[in-house]
Parts: C-alpha cells; structure tokens; sequence
C-alpha cells in the first residue's frame, strides 16, 4: 500500500514527510513501458511532487512540468490531487549511448538532461492556480526539487528520494523524506538536522528497506508527533469532458473536415492510455 506520513516536531522546530509511491509508480511505468531510467527519472520527479504537495488543501491540484532542455526525457508532468498521483513521461525508451558521455556517465542524470526548466501549478479553488517557475543546471531531481523549495518558499528543506529496481528492472519500491524547517527554528536545530541527516545515501538506504516510517521519523525526532497518515493511490483523472475539450482544440476548420468526411476521433490518454473514441455526431456539437 502506497502512503504518505506527516509529522512535526517541537522541540527542534521542523516538520517531516515520507512518501512510498511503490505500487503508483509500478502501474503507471507499466502502462508507460518506461525503459528502466526513464522509470527512475519519472519516480523521482512524482515523489518530489508529491512530498512538497502535503501542505496543501486536500482538494488542491499540484501539478509540475519538467522541460528538459537536453535530456533524453525531453519532457515529465506530475500531478497530485486529494491523495492520488499520476505521471506521463514524454519520451519513454531512448539508445542511452547517444547521451553517454555527452552529458553524463551517469544514465539517470543523462535522462534528466543538465538544463531545464521545472514549473509547477497550485490550483486551490480560486480564479487562477498559482504558478511558479524556476530555470536549473541540475541533473539530479532531488537537487532541483530543493532548489525549487528555496525560491518559493524560502524555507531550509532537505529532500531526498530512492528508487529501487527489480531483477526484471522494474519498479520495486520508490520512497522518499521532506523535512522543513519552521521559521523559528535556532542554530541549535540546523546542527542537529546536518549532524543526523549528513549522509542523504544513508537515510535513503534506510527508507528502502524499512517496513515501518514511524519509527525513521522518531529516530531523526524523537519527540515528533504524527499529524497524519494516509493511503496514496494511482488513478487517472482523464474523463469524457476532458477528452472533448482536447479534441476542440484543434479548431474548427479542422473538425469540420472531419465532420464533413464523417470520421470519429480517437484519443488515447497520455497518463493511462486508455482510449477514447469521440463519434462524428459528438464533433457537431463542439462547433
């Protein structure tokens, strides 16, 4: 079972998340047939998604695109809305020679790419979602989701996340931690996050194999208090309305063509891939 866990503590002035989005990304890099690094790149952008949309109201929609200026990915959207997660990679299978050594030897980060842009849209319930944009020379996704944090929220946050590959190269567990310092927080309460939280390879390495994030969080806090704790599942938002409304866009000169040579349209979801037939009657009524 996919979850997420917040909590806060007092004493030292912070609050903490964990994220296991395991069985999410599993289905959605099936449906996807992902290549084992695209796979890795995907899990890591939609946890960092994820963790940094906890303190939103529950009906918010988060959604983030990362635009890879040279990255095999070219292009990943995450979205998060009332505990449900979905994900699209643009490219989903590459020849990683043709990015190794031009970018970097290391295959995640070549799909990541060194340049890009990374936006992200707060939609709470009000005329205009909120939206924010950051420009990074990053390949590392955990890098790029902290310096996103600093420059929107001006806040010290450590986020990191790990993914882990089956025999067969397929998704066996993405989990991942959030802490934030409050505004209040003293000197004190930075050196006791750098003196526990200094080997980030560590922490990851115990998330992957821990069963029970409880006890991670009182281990890095011992006086921490659990807030929440809740199921995280992947499901699609694509419907009829929205399929409509894609179709309309493009114009009406085109679908009148297609009115008059009486053609339907399919439409296959990019997150789910479910496919969608819009019949020749439903084009009449989009003109």
């Amino acid at each position: 079972m996919d979850l997420q866990i917040r909590a806060i503590s007092h004493k030292h002035n912070a609050k903490i998340a964990i994220v296991d989005i395991s069985e999410s990304m599993r289905q959605i890099c099936d449906l996807q047939q992902t290549n084992p690094f695209v796979s890795i790149a995907l899990s890591k952008f939609t946890l960092g998604n994820t963790l940094i949309s906890l303190d939103n109201k529950e009906l918010a929609k988060i959604n983030s695109n990362y635009i890879s200026n040279n990255g095999a990915v070219k292009k990943m959207i995450a979205e998060f809305q009332n505990n449900k997660v979905r994900a699209y990679a643009q490219v989903k299978d590459f020849e990683i020679e043709q990015y190794i050594p031009k970018l970097s030897n290391n295959p995640v980060y070549a799909t990541i790419g060194t340049q890009g842009q990374l936006l992200n849209s707060r939609d709470m319930g009000l005329k205009e979602p909120y939206v924010s944009t950051i420009n990074t020379d990053s390949p590392n996704m955990d890098h790029i989701w902290m310096d996103f944090l600093r420059d929107s929220n001006q806040v010290g946050s450590l986020l990191t996340s790990d993914v882990k590959l089956d025999k067969e190269l397929k998704i066996q567990k993405v989990v991942g931690i959030l802490i934030q310092l409050l505004p209040e927080h003293t000197q004190e309460d930075i050196e006791l996050l750098e003196s526990k939280l200094g080997n980030t390879n560590f922490i990851c390495e115990i998330l992957i194999k821990s069963t029970n994030y409880y006890e991670v969080i009182k281990e890095i806090f011992e006086d921490a208090t659990i807030l929440e704790s809740k199921e995280i599942i992947f499901e699609c938002t694509c419907n009829d309305k929205k399929i409509l409304n894609s179709v309309k866009l493009l114009g009406k000169n085109d679908i009148e063509e297609l009115i008059n040579n009486n053609e339907n349209v399919q439409v296959i979801c990019d997150f789910c891939n479910k496919e969608y037939i819009v019949k020749n009657e439903k084009l009449k009524q989009l003109i």
